[in-house]
């Protein structure tokens, strides 16, 4: 076990150490340097940072979303998704994951963004530690769960996949392997414009199986380019997992955050926007059902 995980890390650090982003990122390589914790004290370090809203009329546990933020922060384009998602009669779960590590905005962009410090392997843990705080909430139906992320956020939600679909503990949590968390109740979940090249551990072919993936791509996407998506959905298909996507015709990243940050590569669309936010809606009333 020791011989496949250093004849897989130590080429990496090699070749993050050769870019030049130096012993920052070569720990995120290795996961030597990342901070592990368990499953109760994640939980707890994000507990501050997490809203849960349910919506207004409801009469009982309502199937929840749990939403992940790209390498920015949390952003408008979460709150209009959430928006969507308590007007149709579902709850929202938003995790402020650069918030709960003491990232400010400059530190993300300089940081998170440029891949210097908490990648998408290391965050998978925000996902099992969100779950873990929505089952603990009584207003939330446990079994109706789904997952959604934004770029950074949508390359965690696949870390997370992939780690539920190999049983294999996050790096980032301390425990035994016999005890991997697991994705208990979620039913779908959905990536818009992820990040899926290096480094990126997740290779498609392990995702859960039991848990439906969709993902909405952009063509002209210079920052998460779609054809490395394209590739990694093609092993998963191939694997026996297809992955439902659509690619945007003309859409940049991000083409859905109204408020972007002021980069040429960015730009807001809100006809598009609309488009995936009713798609995201379409999906949680047909895998969310009762």
């Amino acid at each position: 076990m020791m011989y496949k995980f250093l004849t897989r890390a130590v080429p990496a650090a090699l070749a993050i150490a050769a870019t030049g982003l130096g012993a920052t990122a070569s720990s995120n390589v290795t996961g030597f340097g990342v901070p592990q914790r368990s499953l109760e004290q994640h939980a707890e370090l994000i507990r501050p940072f997490t809203e849960i809203r349910i919506p207004q009329s409801a009469t009982g546990p309502v199937p929840t979303v749990l939403m992940f933020h790209g390498c920015g922060g949390l952003r408008e384009v979460q709150e209009d998704y959430a928006r969507s998602a308590l007007d149709a009669g579902y709850g929202v779960v938003i995790i402020g994951s650069n918030a709960a590590r003491g990232i400010d905005r400059f530190a993300a962009m300089s940081q998170v963004c440029t891949g210097l410090r908490l990648w998408g392997r290391e965050r998978s843990a925000d996902v099992f530690a969100g779950l873990s705080l929505a089952r603990e909430d009584a207003r939330i139906d446990a079994s109706r769960l789904a997952l959604i992320g934004w770029s950074h956020g949508g390359w965690t939600v696949l870390e997370a996949l992939d780690d539920a679909g190999r049983q294999a503990v996050p790096e980032a949590l301390d425990m035994d392997e016999a005890a991997a968390p697991d994705l208990a109740g979620v039913r779908t979940a959905m990536t818009l414009y992820p990040y899926c090249g290096f480094p990126m551990r997740s290779d498609g072919r392990e995702y859960a199986r039991d848990i439906p993936l969709h993902a909405i791509l952009a063509e002209s996407d210079m920052i998460a380019p779609p054809a490395d998506c394209e590739r990694l959905f093609e092993r998963s298909e191939a694997a026996g997992h297809p992955v439902d996507f659509e690619i945007l015709a003309g859409q940049t990243h991000a083409f859905d955050e109204p408020n972007p940050p002021p980069d040429p590569r960015i730009h807001y669309d809100a006809d598009a926007a609309e488009q995936a936010r009713s798609r995201w809606i379409e999906i949680l009333d047909s895998e969310l059902a009762p």
